[in-house]
């Protein structure tokens, strides 16, 4: 059996993964993301609480005067290979663009968080915990105020676009968008062209509205045209 003593260790093990993670978890439960406080809370929760078993377990086996040694490290390795598939299903493919990459990231930090308190290392904890909310908070504002890239993707359905696919590019390209890919679709039996290109745009705020405007009165023939961040 397990020893009571160590159970106000444990606690404090615990209590300590709640509240780091539940303030990670906090940020991006604020903006919506999938994976939200509960989920941060657990993955952190579930590796500390691998570590502890993983520490209870070694000293059980040196009690017990047995000649099997624990290697912990094995344990931690198990859990951050095992949550990166937590982590591969928060990141979402829209358009030309991968969302979700953040939230992923911070699954795997928390997990890594937990197998460090569960380690005992607390301070090391905390200030990984306080480095992370630094970059997850402050630098997210200052990325804000920073110009950046913009990436989305515009496509249109017109007839017998092939012969306007050039134009149709150049015509983007006069309002200061790099098209980086392009995609087209011809359909023979409606005789209709879907075109799709990739855009980036490095204005601090493109204007999507100016383009589809300009786009639908160049090329009036255009059955839809469709924009994707």
């Amino acid at each position: 059996m397990e020893n009571l003593a160590d159970l106000p260790g444990v606690m404090g093990k615990f209590a300590l993964a709640i509240t780091l993670a539940g303030a990670l978890g906090l940020e991006r439960e604020r903006k919506g993301r999938a994976a939200g406080l509960r989920t941060h809370i657990l993955v952190c929760l579930g590796a500390t609480l691998a570590m502890v078993i993983s520490e209870m377990i070694s000293r059980r086996i040196g009690a017990e005067g047995g000649s099997v040694m624990l290697d912990q490290a094995r344990i931690a390795a198990g859990v951050i290979t095992g949550v990166g598939f937590l982590g591969a299903g928060t990141i979402i493919h829209v358009g030309s663009t991968h969302r979700g990459l953040t939230t992923a990231a911070m699954i795997w930090f928390v997990a890594s968080l937990g197998l460090a308190i569960g380690a005992g290392l607390y301070v090391v904890s905390i200030a990984a915990a306080f480095c992370a909310l630094v970059i997850v908070v402050v630098l997210e504002r200052l990325a804000k105020l920073l110009p950046s890239a913009e990436r989305f993707t515009v496509t249109m359905h017109m007839p017998h676009g092939l012969e306007q696919l050039l134009e149709v590019e150049e015509a983007i390209r006069e309002q200061g968008y790099d098209v980086v890919a392009s995609r087209l679709r011809i359909s023979s039996e409606e005789e209709r062209a879907d075109m799709t290109f990739e855009l980036v745009s490095h204005a601090h705020r493109p204007r999507i509205e100016d383009l589809a405007q300009l786009l639908r009165k160049r090329f009036a023939s255009a059955q839809q045209i469709t924009f994707e961040r």
